[in-house]
């Protein structure tokens, strides 16, 4: 249940306190600052629940956030974006209301710091921010990227390096440019937005810019800018996550936990696989999983795990929903303990293992949906549902399904699953299919 309500002065002014600072110590710097109470009553009255029943009355939080389209930005004086959505659903779910203060991004972590804020986003992982405060798990995917001006001279078949004599430049106080400082880039330029530093790029006062790429790409058009104008050269993916202070946390130790499982359970929108990207994982993973999907041991599993008694329809149904209600907390279902502990589980765990940095997950299911073996527990039993059933069903020894990159609670990573057929190969029927859910942030990588 969600609502947009004003709070009680009385019950809520210490809780604002800090957020009310940030507009008087900013205000020159027209420091914004959006009231989105999520899951309070309406009188503020009721005490806010965690996922296991305890409450606490001051579990209210403020937490501050940086505009930065299309993740979060100001829409007809509302807090709009594809973060907000996400953070809306989580709190919803855990029942925890909480505000919003928009402020520059080198101010919010500051604040909460120093305690005058309880919690930050968006963030990178930060062994710094480590020290004082606690993340969650991914809110959301930034793919990075390096703008240079298209009439620019040189190659651009590499990024620039930390030794190379090319200017680059970042968003001053942006997860990027702190990834820069850390790789040990020297003399970065730091621009005080995005708008600023893709000017300076145009006109060659940047040589080189690191800038998440759709944030980029909403500033270029707005700019009215063409692509044409600009070279664009991957460079890494970025998960970021919510920062909650850990003051906050140790009175509310419960948060994190009830906040991650929600974050889970709430749907995130998948992120387009570009054209090589898809190219990529065609020529480096697919044949290595094909190959896996081959292997006399692991087709000898299959067959083995489906050879008994056959599950009906209104099985598995039941199956599933048990399968689910255990999978949110991290607990395996009776079927998927059974299933956990079979030799084809045994297999794809060592499958997975000598691939570690890449793969995040692997499980087969039969040609009716049911999950046969796993490397780890799996969200679902029943995958008849999905688009990659098709593959099970399919009398095409040679079809593969590469998905877009959405975020998998189970393995807490941003993934691309793809997907083959398992042949019998007595008589090349497809028997069964496996799925490899690819961790981006390693697979993805132009020199992985």
């Amino acid at each position: 249940m969600r609502r947009h309500t004003q709070p009680s002065g009385q019950n809520l002014s210490g809780r604002f306190a800090s957020a009310y600072s940030c507009i008087l110590l900013l205000g020159l710097m027209a420091c914004v600052f959006v009231i989105t109470l999520k899951g309070l009553p309406a009188q503020g009255q009721e005490q806010a629940q965690d996922s296991t029943g305890s409450s606490d009355k001051n579990a209210f939080l403020i937490l501050q956030t940086n505009l930065q389209p299309p993740y979060q930005q100001l829409q007809n004086g509302i807090l709009r974006g594809y973060s907000i959505a996400v953070l809306n659903c989580a709190f919803d779910r855990i029942g925890v209301g909480y505000g919003i203060a928009i402020a520059p991004r080198q101010r919010n972590r500051e604040m909460v710091r120093n305690g005058q804020a309880d919690g930050f986003f968006l963030a990178r992982i930060s062994s710094f921010m480590d020290q004082y405060a606690e993340p969650t798990l991914p809110l959301a995917l930034e793919k990075w990227v390096w703008i240079s001006a298209a009439g620019q001279q040189g190659s651009f078949a590499s990024s620039p390096t930390p030794d190379s004599l090319l200017s680059v430049g970042g968003i001053l106080g942006s997860n990027e440019a702190e990834w820069l400082a850390e790789q040990g880039y020297q003399e970065i330029a730091k621009a005080p937005s995005i708008n600023s530093l893709i000017s300076q790029v145009l006109a060659g006062r940047v040589e080189y810019a690191l800038v998440d790429k759709q944030t980029f790409e909403a500033a270029r058009d707005s700019m009215g800018h063409h692509e044409a104008q600009f070279n664009v050269q991957f460079e890494r993916y970025a998960p970021l996550v919510v920062y909650i202070g850990r003051e906050y946390t140790r009175l509310n130790p419960w948060l994190i936990a009830s906040l991650n499982t929600a974050l889970g359970a709430c749907e995130t929108l998948p992120m387009q696989l570009e054209d090589w990207e898809r190219d990529l994982i065609t020529r480096q993973q697919l044949p290595a999983i094909r190959a896996m999907a081959a292997n006399a041991e692991l087709v000898g599993a299959v067959r083995s795990a489906m050879g008994g008694a056959q599950i009906q329809p209104d099985a598995i149904v039941e199956i599933d929903r048990e399968w689910r209600q255990g999978s949110e907390g991290g607990i395996a279902s009776p079927k998927a303990t059974e299933i956990l502990e079979n030799p084809l589980s045994d297999i794809l765990r060592a499958f997975q293992e000598s691939d570690a940095n890449n793969i995040a997950e692997i499980f087969v299911f039969d040609t009716k949906g049911a999950v046969i073996g796993m490397n780890r527990l799996t969200t679902d039993f029943d995958q008849s549902d999905e688009q990659k059933f098709e593959v099970a069903i399919s009398h095409d020894p040679d079809i593969s399904q590469i998905a877009d990159i959405y975020f998998d609670g189970s393995t807490r990573a941003f993934l691309s699953q793809v997907t083959v057929p398992i042949i019998n190969p007595e008589t090349g029927d497809v028997i069964a299919a496996m799925t490899v859910g690819l961790d981006v942030s390693g697979a993805l990588r132009p020199d992985s």
